[in-house]
């Protein structure tokens, strides 16, 4: 989880050679000067903004230096920004496109002559961004969407940005995957954590708060763009040392567009895998569309997208190591050498230890200390022999074997490649995912620019293999559960036009089960076990079957997950920003409330969790049959119901010294509270 301790930061930069500032909101910025023919500064010149798309009009005047900016301005393209003085002939600049975050510079060197007389300047030249010390780029929407993604996440391009690695390390945990298979981001940004990255999806908040990932991945087709910020901050961002990802949607415009698609990958030119005996199936479709049109136009805009995931695969189990057919019998003559153990435990039969239990079993005296097998031995007397003689390796009847191994060697798969080892694609993975986001737009004159945002993604993901320490076996399949929503509604108010306002209230919520049995199910005595007393009672009824058991030297596993995780993450935002322009300065100032809710509800090794590492005979296998294990684990199911409330204040200028020099100055005050649990089921030491 993340929680940082209480802290106070101080950003503090200057900068040469511009005067543009990167924001954190989910909107852009014009600026610029207005001189004359001569290169003195035009003071009190008209300036209209105007977008081709939406009929979003707004109008400013130059201050006394001839400098303009308008604030929070909604990204897009086909922009125009037109100039008007007295004496002066009009001036315009059209076929301008905003990016998210970005301040865009138009500076107009006007002509003398009649306003009626007009210049007009189409398309504009690529900028180069010398004024910020926030490093980052934007992709855009046919980046994304032209380049051969799998899985069709635009988390798979983080890693086009300088400074990102895009492979976790040993150490990163991300076992909570999105969209029932996608990953969540975890990847390492200059050298941070994994989890030192914040997710937002049009600002606000969508970070799941345990591995620290996205918990909402829009459709790749209904993002307009989003921004990778890497360093160098500006004050109004704070929590997170690593990578900000700022993603926006798209929103409709007067103009009815949308799109269409469906992906098929299938397995028709694949090759089969060397181990595996034949080629997997493999069946996935990806399907959807988007649209965007006016309700009313100038005014109410939406935005609409779906995606469909279908995929079934024939999962490749590799090579497992499995016993032998001969080893199934009890017959360990391929495997003498293994067998450097003795007996463990007391001679005395009323404490019910090993000699005893494998004396009733055989029906002969077994001593504590007596070998199991050594070459030469050919009789079962304690004083000379051993316990299992053969001439060749012991042989361990199924009489010895006890009621576990006898009701569970058939999960055990038999060899298929040479004589001990397994290999299959018969067992196939399943994903349903359906996704959906709506967003609406309304520009009004005196209520600001209002937009609503609401995303749905229920997944449901079958997992034919979940390994854990050791190969897993067919058989015991699980099904991975997962549903994320995000609701959003802001509020752009324009006072004047050097002066803006904006307000984001957004909630989040991610439910989460992953590895719930399908596969393995039943009462414990059905898989050779004793309900209760020295055996075993179950701690989740639900999830009541087959034990794990995990042969470590062999490298195989059977039995249920050795854990169930449920999660139930649910994020309230509420941010402020209050920017304005007074004179060289462009002040802002704001806020960030968080309230974080973890509700986990875990099972792990409720029916046990038995390893068998040889210590007993030497070998892991035989153990197994004769029920000796060397590591029992049980826990209880863990609950917990965790909270944190995070507080961020920050002020900043971007004070323009002069027309070559730009300070950007800041502070900022953030607290996390350590998570607590509303049961005080939390331990601290």
């Amino acid at each position: 989880m993340s929680c940082p301790s209480y802290k106070s930061l101080v950003c503090l930069s200057a900068l040469l050679l511009g005067g543009q500032l990167l924001r954190a909101e989910v909107t852009a910025g014009v600026l610029g000067t207005v001189v004359d023919p001569s290169g003195a500064a035009v003071a009190n010149a008209t300036v209209i903004l105007k977008s081709g798309e939406t009929g979003l009009l707004r109008r400013a005047k130059t201050n006394e230096s001839g400098d303009y900016e308008f604030l929070a301005v909604p990204v897009g393209e086909r922009y125009s920004v037109q100039v008007e003085a007295k004496g002066f002939e009009k001036s315009v600049q059209s076929g301008i496109k905003l990016l998210v975050n970005q301040k865009y510079k138009a500076d107009f060197k006007l002509v003398v002559g009649a306003v009626t007389q007009i210049i007009e300047v189409t398309g504009s030249a690529t900028q180069v961004d010398t004024s910020s010390t926030q490093l980052g780029d934007v992709i855009e929407d046919k980046k994304m969407t032209t380049l051969p993604l799998n899985g069709r996440s635009y988390i798979d391009l983080l890693g086009l940005q300088a400074g990102v690695v895009p492979i976790s390390s040993e150490g990163a945990i991300s076992d909570r995957d999105v969209s029932g298979n996608l990953k969540g981001g975890q990847v390492s940004v200059n050298g941070q954590r994994e989890s030192a990255n914040s997710f937002l999806v049009n600002g606000g908040d969508v970070e799941e708060s345990v591995d620290n990932g996205a918990s909402i991945i829009p459709t790749l087709d209904s993002i307009q763009e989003f921004r990778l910020l890497t360093n160098s901050f500006n004050a109004e961002y704070g929590r997170f040392s690593g990578a900000i990802v700022n993603v926006l949607t798209k929103s409709g415009t007067n103009e009815i567009h949308g799109s269409v698609y469906e992906f098929l990958r299938n397995e028709k030119l694949d090759a089969r895998s060397y181990f595996d005996q034949e080629r997997g199936d493999f069946k996935r479709n990806q399907f959807g569309g988007t649209i965007g049109a006016p309700v009313v136009k100038n005014k109410l805009f939406f935005f609409g997208d779906y995606q469909g995931t279908r995929e079934v695969r024939g999962v490749s189990s590799g090579l497992i190591n499995v016993p032998s057919l001969l080893e199934r019998t009890g017959n360990f003559s391929e495997l003498p050498d293994d067998f450097t153990g003795s007996v463990a435990g007391s001679d005395d039969p009323a404490l019910g230890n090993f000699p005893s239990v494998l004396s009733q079993r055989l029906g002969y005296t077994v001593k504590s200390g007596e070998s199991y097998w050594f070459a030469g031995c050919n009789t079962t007397d304690p004083t000379t022999g051993c316990v299992f003689p053969g001439a060749s390796g012991p042989v361990i009847p199924q009489s010895a074997w006890s009621p576990v191994a006898l009701a569970t060697l058939k999960f055990i798969p038999t060899p298929n490649v040479g004589s001990g080892s397994f290999s299959t694609t018969a067992e196939k993975l399943n994903l349903r995912d359906e996704k959906f986001g709506l967003r609406l737009d309304l520009n009004t004159a005196h209520l600001g620019n209002w937009s609503g945002y609401y995303h749905f993604d229920d997944a449901n993901f079958l997992n034919p293999f979940h390994e854990f320490d050791a190969s897993k076996v067919p058989g015991f399949s699980t099904v991975t559960l997962s549903r994320g929503q995000q609701i959003q509604v802001s509020n752009t108010a324009i006072i004047n036009p050097n002066t803006v306002n904006e307000v984001r209230l957004n909630y989040t919520r991610l439910a989460f089960l992953k590895d719930k049995p399908v596969g393995g199910l039943g009462n414990i005595e059905d898989f050779g076990f004793q309900r209760g007393g020295l055996g075993v009672l179950p701690t989740n009824a639900k999830y009541e079957g087959l034990a794990t058991i995990s042969l470590a030297n062999t490298g195989l596993e059977i039995g249920l997950p050795d854990g169930t995780t449920g999660q139930y993450n649910n994020t309230y935002q509420i941010t402020d920003n209050f920017s304005k322009v007074v004179g060289k300065h462009t002040l802002k100032f704001g806020g960030d409330i968080r309230y974080i809710q973890v509700n986990e509800r875990n099972t792990y090794t409720s029916n046990g969790w038995f390893e068998f590492d040889g210590g007993e005979t030497g070998n892991d296998f035989a153990d197994f049959l004769l029920g000796a294990p060397d590591l029992f684990n049980q826990t209880s199911p863990q609950l917990l119901d965790s909270r944190t409330k995070y507080f961020g204040l920050y002020g900043q200028d971007t004070y323009k010294a002069t027309s070559n020099l730009t300070i950007n100055y800041g502070l900022r005050w953030d607290t996390s509270q350590p998570f607590y649990d509303t049961k005080d089921r939390i331990q601290t030491f």
